[in-house]
């Protein structure tokens, strides 16, 4: 018997922590988001028709976010339009590198897996040096990751 209030305590807790994430609202002024807003044209072939639109919160109400573009000026947008908000987590030069490192290496070292022609030291060669490689673009090239809220 108690086995099943556990997993009924466990189901309310994981219910009520997604329920009570970040809302548009509680988002702060000078938080850097990426909202998705519906367009009337594909940006490219096989794309959703949306926008994305990067900026800075100037505020944000229950029904309206006033978003900060690139100069003094905000933009109002009404909740009801908006399809996805992010918050940005920021950049990270080591992070950036090891995932960019980690996936060159993968690529590469499958590329170099499917050809017969390479002894063992060479093929480990070519990976190491694909990590690196890819591990240096990562860090020269950091990129911005993001956490949705809505």
């Amino acid at each position: 018997m108690w086995r099943w209030h556990l997993v009924v305590t466990l189901v309310a807790l994981v219910a009520a922590g997604r329920a009570q994430g970040q809302a548009i609202a509680d988002l702060p002024a000078g938080a850097r988001v990426r909202i998705t807003l519906p367009d009337s044209a594909r940006p490219f072939p096989f794309a959703r028709r949306a926008r994305a639109v990067i900026g800075t919160v100037a505020r944000a109400t229950m029904d309206t976010l006033w978003v900060q573009v690139g100069g003094p000026d905000t933009v109002r947008v009404p909740r009801g339009v908006i399809r996805k908000v992010e918050v940005s987590r920021g950049v990270s030069r080591a992070r950036s590198a090891l995932e960019m490192g980690l996936l060159f290496g993968v690529d590469v070292g499958l590329l170099v897996a499917t050809h017969d022609h390479h002894e063992r030291g060479e093929a480990v060669a070519i990976g190491v040096s694909a990590v690196a490689l890819g591990a240096f673009i990562g860090a020269v090239s950091p990129y911005e990751r993001w956490r949705r809220v809505r």
